[in-house]
């Protein structure tokens, strides 16, 4: 007999059919071995997904759209049948799920929201890049809901509560960021619609100038996103919030496409207080290599690889060696470049480099 304490999957959807199944075909096994219920709430969709959630699952309800995230995720929790809710997104695929760890995470205290790791595939093509988030997702529906209509944060009833936080080691690959240029186009402009009617309401919120900064990055619009990035850092921030640290980082890197090298110089400023993230300190290695500041550089991007976790996939790693492997093949230390391509293992732009070496 199954002792786990079942929870309820919570997914939000509209019009997701082939994206949604693949999520579905990748959770079922977690949530039937963990006697977990699967609940979908449709939002509208016109394809065949609602026939299709049907092979996998009985709790199918429908919401009507409000152009609201927070209402639908709220509204999947009322018709769960377990005060434990796991929130995945259609476009999550698991796979990582630590049941003991999930059954340890919801036997303790209910103010503890769970925060599992997303996997985001960011851009396309060659531009590809996977980026790690920790995104907070299993909660318990006594404690709290979910508020604001776009990029929807969890909130204690009880104000007085704040914030608790664990690690729940599940793991998903999220394809959100993922896509042509026309389809990220039409997601981020469907984002910063929803996002400047918030603006309009909270116009110094620094989360919403971060997602709008977010948005017009997505589709490569660097001057705008420069825009709300530098208004977002302009307000009284927390820096230890997590969004705020990538928010930092962000600014730095539209400076940079923008040309504007002595600007991103600034962010030396706030080094004292970013200095612990590997891909804070990868940026500075950038920023000084664009200004030529090559000592500088070499040792910003080996500090980088003292890091155990960088949030962009290589910041702390092969990124930061073929960044030095560039600066000794450009300044004729040819055997130690080679060496550090050699480190990169399989990333593309360090093998097409070694060929050229070793001709």
């Amino acid at each position: 007999m199954n002792k786990n304490t079942p929870i309820s999957i919570c997914i939000i959807t509209k019009n997701e059919c082939d994206m949604l199944k693949q999520c579905l075909e990748h959770i079922k096994p977690y949530a039937d071995a963990g006697n977990h219920e699967i609940v979908i709430v449709d939002t509208g969709s016109t394809d065949n997904t609602v026939e299709m959630c049907k092979a996998f699952t009985d709790k199918i309800y429908y919401f009507e759209w409000i152009k609201d995230f927070s209402a639908a995720r709220n509204f999947a929790a009322q018709k769960a049948s377990h005060d434990w809710i796991l929130c995945i997104d259609s476009d999550e695929y698991v796979k990582t799920w630590d049941e003991n760890g999930l059954q340890k995470h919801i036997s303790g205290k209910f103010n503890l929201i769970g925060n599992i790791v997303q996997s985001n595939t960011c851009g396309f093509g060659e531009n590809q890049y996977l980026s790690d988030d920790r995104a907070s997702r299993l909660y318990n529906r006594t404690e709290y809901h979910f508020c604001r209509p776009i990029h929807e944060q969890l909130e204690p009833y009880d104000t007085n509560k704040g914030h608790h936080y664990q690690s729940v080691n599940i793991i998903v690959d999220h394809m959100s960021y993922a896509g042509t240029p026309e389809e990220l186009k039409a997601k981020s402009e469907r984002n910063i619609t929803m996002l400047k009617a918030e603006l309009a309401k909270n116009p110094h919120d620094p989360y919403i100038l971060f997602q709008l900064g977010q948005s017009y990055y997505m589709i490569e619009d660097y001057k705008t996103a420069n825009y709300y990035y530098n208004l977002g850092l302009s307000e009284d921030v927390d820096p230890n919030l997590g969004y705020v640290s990538t928010m930092v980082v962000s600014y730095g890197y539209t400076l940079i496409n923008l040309k504007q090298y002595d600007k991103a110089l600034t962010l030396e400023g706030v080094y004292d207080t970013f200095g612990n993230r590997a891909d804070f300190v990868f940026l500075m290695g950038l920023i000084y290599l664009n200004n030529g500041f090559i000592e500088e550089a070499i040792v910003q991007f080996n500090k980088a690889t003292t890091f155990d976790f960088a949030k962009v996939e290589g910041a702390n790693s092969y990124r930061a060696w073929y960044n030095l492997g560039v600066i000794y093949e450009c300044t004729g230390h040819i055997d130690t470049a080679i060496r550090h391509y050699q480190k990169c293992g399989n990333y593309a732009p360090a093998l097409k480099r070694l060929a050229l070496l070793k001709k």
